[in-house]
């Protein structure tokens, strides 16, 4: 007998494909086959989540080097630690927990930045922690830059945003958050 499955009012005909098998045969070897896929794409995924894991453990020590070495100049005393994620829409964030401030940045991100631009990014989510000790409710990405700008170079913030915008699809003013240049 052909084996014929039913999905949405279709029917597709095995019996082609497979005329020696009865229905039971079928969906056995259908699962094995199923099975047979689904533990090839754990194997594969889990390899590509190790390379992930060792690439972020060497940018997660570099970013908490900087961290600590960007919060000693700027005479931070604030717990601060610096993470990676899959995924970050604001590409590079700071979130307050209970415990310590959470500088988060997008892994895709911080693969496209050099040296310069992680330290202008750090500099300038410092900036905001920095904000947020002395006047919780004057946060502005102009004085988040203006507090960076006392450890990394206008050029560097400037390379940055660029580089934001144009991994966000973004065109904004740089003067407006970098203020006049001086």
């Amino acid at each position: 007998m052909p084996v014929t499955l039913w999905y949405n009012r279709a029917s597709i005909l095995i019996s082609g494909w497979f005329p020696t098998l009865s229905r039971t045969q079928f969906f056995s070897s259908a699962r094995a086959v199923v099975l047979l896929f689904f533990c090839i794409f754990l194997m594969h995924s889990n390899s590509v989540a190790a390379g992930a894991r060792r690439r972020s453990d060497a940018d997660l020590g570099r970013l908490n080097l900087l961290v600590a070495e960007l919060k000693a100049q700027l005479q931070m005393p604030q717990e601060i630690h610096a993470t990676v994620v899959p995924v970050n829409g604001l590409m590079v964030s700071v979130e307050r927990t209970p415990a310590a401030f959470i500088i988060a940045f997008d892994a895709s991100f911080l693969a496209s930045l050099d040296e310069e631009e992680v330290k202008a990014a750090v500099a300038h989510e410092l900036g905001h922690v920095w904000i947020y000790s002395h006047h919780p409710y004057l946060q502005t990405e102009a004085l988040a830059n203006e507090i960076a700008m006392r450890v990394v170079t206008r050029d560097s913030l400037k390379r940055i945003y660029h580089k934001l915008w144009s991994h966000l699809g973004q065109a904004r003013n740089i003067e407006e958050f970098l203020g006049a240049e001086k």
